[in-house]
């Protein structure tokens, strides 16, 4: 009786072994030749198993399938040489400058595992000035995940982009896209009309046929008729405004979203420890997160460089920076950091390259106003600074010649920078700065309510709330028109907040308690509650551009 039996051997099989035989020329039955003539001999049996295309021309009736050479004639010898190492051993180095080439290549040939690696890099590369190219390759491609990065990418930019030449070449088609997307990043709807004008009127005998197609992509009932009339009547769609629809939707484009960093955690929850000798229960943290209130989501966001606390986060030319604070928990020694950190967006991380202040500060030291960065220590000895963003540097502004010395904080309202603090007498008052005269005026006392707590405050576009910090969470209100302070016994839903902040082009204001954020709506004279769960507090949370988040969501 014949018996059959089962036999096993190690296979030496292995990409390293066939990569030898590719390199040495051994048993190779085919050349690649790119488009400059560089031939690359290889094996059919290995190209056909790591691509379709190669594998549809061995087995059929092609010229290829029986002779010698392949010819990529619109591939070039250095990204022809990458497909093959990659054919061979799954990957390949390969030079930025030469990445979207190779996807070009991956694409032409199938090899649909580096196409997707190769795409997976492009989307890191999304920026202001790639996002239309790499939307109208993507769609080219078919690659749907580059695109809808892209397209995003390119609506949340969109004002910037409008004034591009490569914008006004967009096709009808690509444009549809990005005036459709909710993120949209426009003050307004009418800056959506105006944007669809400037595209026509670039080609206006060729495109005018393309209004009616693409005008269902403005939102008609959230124009302003007085602002937009004109418009309206110049692309013909005064109708349309008035037959629109009312319950239509407002973009997000420009909401802010919520960055939280630093601040400090319960030991239990991070590694990192704090001073021996320090007997809190808390450690200086370096975490940091991004908190979307349109889709009420955290996203996770490169940590600080340096774990800080008491410090301030503010933004100037779409650029985030960590400025001063503490990263030491102690009672024996209370000093203030002069450190300023810089999140470096396509590096995605904080870097330590801008001068350091002349002075440590906290805080309630720092504020933005109108797009600029000060620092200002005003106490017995006055230190008042302005960050050049452009050069990294601090130059010198205008101190005050009668500065408080007490506890004090510095909002920004009507694009002047108030310090609220207690003068000599005791009494809440205000000293002033205009940063286009660069000059202050003198300390003047307010009689009101007091207040016991001038670190926890929150500056809208022209008013000033101060968490009192009681139980009935009361409120002190400084309006800078009248520049007159007014007092509120429930207005804060929290007694006390680990972090108070504000959006003033959506009018939102985010605070911060134990488990909870709440939002508050500044139109609607109303707070909307949410669950929270942050392990950490006192920390500083600011808001910033939307398109800063893009590459973590």
């Amino acid at each position: 009786m014949n018996e059959t039996i089962s036999l096993e051997t190690n296979v030496s099989f292995s990409t390293a072994l066939f990569d030898s035989f590719r390199e040495s020329g051994y048993l190779c039955d085919v050349a690649v030749i790119s488009k400059d003539g560089q031939r690359f001999p290889a094996h059919r049996l290995i190209l056909a198993s790591a691509s379709q295309f190669f594998r549809v021309m061995f087995r059929g009736k092609f010229v290829e399938s029986h002779e010698g050479d392949v010819t990529l004639s619109n591939v070039d010898g250095a990204v022809t040489k990458m497909l093959i190492e990659c054919a061979y051993t799954g990957k390949t180095e390969c030079p930025s400058a030469f990445l979207l080439s190779l996807y070009e290549a991956a694409n032409y040939v199938q090899f649909d595992g580096l196409f997707q690696a190769c795409s997976d890099r492009l989307k890191g590369h999304v920026y202001e000035s790639t996002c239309v190219s790499m939307g109208i390759i993507a769609d080219h491609y078919g690659d749907s995940d580059l695109l809808r990065i892209a397209d995003r990418f390119a609506a949340v930019n969109i004002s910037v982009l409008s004034e591009r030449e490569d914008f006004l070449l967009l096709s009808a088609d690509h444009l549809s896209r990005i005036l459709s997307h909710d993120d949209l990043g426009t003050k307004s709807e009418d800056e959506v009309l105006t944007i669809f004008q400037k595209w026509i009127k670039h080609d206006e005998e060729s495109r005018r046929a393309q209004v009616k197609a693409l005008s269902q992509f403005v939102r008609f009932s959230l124009l302003d008729f007085e602002k937009s009339s004109a418009v309206l009547s110049d692309l013909d769609l005064i109708s349309h405004y008035h037959s629109s629809d009312e319950s239509c939707q407002r973009r997000v484009g420009r909401d802010g979203v919520l960055l939280v960093a630093g601040g400090l955690q319960p030991k239990a929850c991070t590694s990192v420890r704090c001073n021996d000798d320090d007997d809190d229960d808390d450690v200086v943290s370096s975490e940091a997160r991004v908190y979307d209130s349109n889709s009420d989501e955290w996203t996770e966001f490169p940590s600080l460089a340096l774990g800080t606390y008491r410090h301030k986060i503010a933004t100037s030319n779409d650029v985030i920076y960590a400025l001063g604070g503490r990263t030491e928990i102690g009672r024996r020694y209370r000093t203030y950091s002069d450190i300023v950190q810089r999140y470096d967006a396509k590096q995605r991380q904080w870097v330590g390259d801008v001068q350091a202040m002349s002075c440590g500060r906290i805080d309630s030291e720092i504020v933005c106003c109108d797009n600029h960065i000060y620092g200002m220590s005003i106490s017995r000895r006055s230190i008042c600074e302005m960050l050049d963003s452009e050069n990294k540097t601090w130059i010198p502004v205008s101190s005050p010649e009668n500065a408080p010395v007490r506890h004090y904080c510095l909002p920004s309202l009507a694009d002047k920078i108030f310090a609220i603090a207690d003068g000599p007498d005791h009494q809440l008052g205000y000293a002033k700065y205009d940063p286009l005269e660069n000059r202050w005026c003198n300390f003047k006392s307010c009689p009101t309510h007091p207040v016991s707590d001038y670190d926890s405050q929150v500056a809208m576009v022209d008013r000033l709330y101060i968490n009192n910090g009681d139980i009935n969470g009361s409120a002190t209100i400084f309006d800078s028109h009248d520049e007159r302070f007014s007092y509120v016994e429930r207005f804060f839903p929290f007694s006390s907040c680990y972090g108070l902040a504000s959006d003033p082009e959506s009018k939102r204001m985010y605070a911060f308690s134990a488990g909870q954020i709440a939002v508050y709506d500044e139109r609607a004279n109303k707070w909307d509650l949410r669950d929270c769960d942050l392990k950490f507090h006192a920390f500083e949370c600011a808001v910033m551009e939307r398109k800063l988040m893009l590459d973590f969501v």
